[in-house]
């Protein structure tokens, strides 16, 4: 019982009835389960909610509790519209996470990557809506791959390549799933839901017992229609699974990718923080700390002088503006309003993807300061997964009135849950793009500092070629 009260915990608070009688009160017990079997699926949540719920969901006991709240999800997302392939292959991957190919580490990767899926959307036909979905996947995926618990999990398992792993994982899943192995894990996991379900109404107060009542006749409904909707399901859902295999093996030949020659930067597409880390701990370069203290510590908050320049036409760069410039306070270490006179010159160092009006510029001054792409990604603490770099654009500051811009000491920037940081320290500015003219931009030059970072790939269309230096204006 202990076990299972604490994994009800994970979900929601004991009611007051069931901590009054001390863990004794069986009505408390039963509205409790009730009332964590009908969480719903929660498309809104933020990635550190999907990653964190996902370690959660490998604890055992907690695991059953999120499969049978999912079952229960499902059901009512089918009844709403049983003809939906789309509500059927929810189901599918809610069922395949139950198949014991997959260890608690594929299977906490697989609900990640499902998750973004299934927030994507599929159509009544079952395709996926957003094309985009399975980059979304990856990127949640590489967000779970960061935390300490699942790094420690992947050590313990000699799991070097987790793309590769849970690539291969997919395809061996694939090979097993079909109608009757679906219907035999749903049979598995509703005999469990049936079982939970009793318990809280036998235990729990008069108001719950029609309810759950009528949730246990909705799962038999879904059973009656299985047979038919998982086998309409069952081939997109597969396609599905074939594309993100597909988009895992691209990560994981990513990942251990040797680069050679000159790249064409035109065909870079920035590697992610996870990939970012995992060469950073293969070789650690100048640039970046390990296990330092930050020496240029964000700032937290605005003072109230800062929220006068706003009012007096700087841009918002708080929690409370929008666009590009939300936050951007956090950026700086010592921050302070300035105008900056006509005719003066930013630099802005830029990727070949990257906008040429954007927020981050530094002074001439500054630029010339910098020796190497070393020196600009520790000073100005920009990881390489932010920006590749290669380039730069300027910008002469127009005549007629100044210019309003943030500017001040860039602070010390933190690689996720890595021990990876950079220093900072450099000044830079921040300013609206709105305010910028495209006339007073000049063409684009090379820093002559390269494309690449050492052996830190940047993407696998990488070819032989020669920049073409062009403005990207957005």
């Amino acid at each position: 019982m202990d076990e299972f009260e604490n994994a009800l915990a994970w979900f929601k608070s004991a009611p007051k009835s069931w901590l009054d009688s001390a863990g004794q009160n069986l009505e408390g017990l039963g509205q409790w389960i009730w009332e964590v079997i009908q969480g719903d699926f929660n498309d809104d949540q933020t990635t550190g909610q999907i990653v964190t719920g996902t370690v959660i969901s490998m604890i055992p006991f907690v695991d059953q509790i999120c499969d049978v709240r999912d079952l229960c999800a499902n059901s009512n997302n089918i009844r709403k519209d049983e003809a939906n392939v789309g509500a059927w292959i929810g189901l599918c991957l809610t069922l395949i996470g139950l198949f014991p190919v997959l260890g608690s580490f594929a299977k906490g990767a697989c609900k990640v990557m499902f998750l973004y899926l299934r927030r994507a959307g599929f159509d009544v036909a079952g395709k996926v809506i957003n094309k985009k979905a399975y980059d979304a996947a990856i990127s949640g995926l590489n967000k779970f791959l960061e935390l300490p618990a699942t790094r420690k999990t992947l050590k313990a398992l000699k799991i070097y390549n987790p793309y590769e792993y849970l690539a291969k994982q997919i395809r061996l899943l694939q090979s097993k799933v079909n109608v009757g192995a679906l219907l035999g894990k749903l049979d598995e996991l509703m005999n469990a839901t049936k079982s939970i379900l009793n318990k809280a109404s036998d235990w729990g107060p008069k108001s719950i017992k029609q309810p759950i009542k009528n949730m246990l006749d909705q799962l038999t409904w879904l059973r009656s229609k299985a047979n038919s909707g998982l086998g309409k399901a069952v081939g997109p859902m597969n396609e599905a699974l074939d594309k993100l295999a597909k988009r895992l093996e691209i990560e994981s030949d990513l990942s251990r990718r040797a680069v050679t020659g000159t790249v064409n930067p035109h065909a870079i597409k920035p590697v992610t923080e996870a990939q970012e880390a995992v060469f950073l701990r293969r070789h650690k370069p100048s640039w970046v700390d390990e296990g330092a203290a930050l020496k240029y510590k964000q700032l937290e908050s605005l003072e109230g002088h800062h929220y006068d320049a706003i009012d007096a036409g700087w841009g918002d760069i708080s929690s409370k503006a929008a666009g590009p410039l939300k936050n951007a306070f956090k950026t700086f270490n010592t921050l302070k309003a300035v105008e900056l006179k006509p005719g003066e010159k930013l630099y802005r160092v830029v990727s070949p993807k990257s906008a040429d009006n954007s927020i981050c510029w530094m002074r001439e001054s500054e630029f010339k300061k910098l020796k190497s792409k070393a020196d600009w990604r520790r000073y100005f603490a920009v990881w390489k997964n932010w920006n590749d770099n290669g380039e730069f654009v300027t910008y002469v500051i127009p005549p007629g009135k100044p210019m309003k811009v943030w500017e001040g000491k860039a602070a010390s920037q933190k690689m996720g849950e890595t021990e990876f940081s950079l220093e900072g320290g450099y000044i830079q500015i921040v300013l609206d793009p709105k305010t910028l003219d495209r006339k007073y931009a000049n063409p684009r030059q090379p820093t002559g500092w390269g494309y690449t970072d050492g052996e830190i790939p940047n993407d696998l269309d990488a070819y032989l070629g020669v920049p073409k230096l062009e403005q990207n204006w957005r």
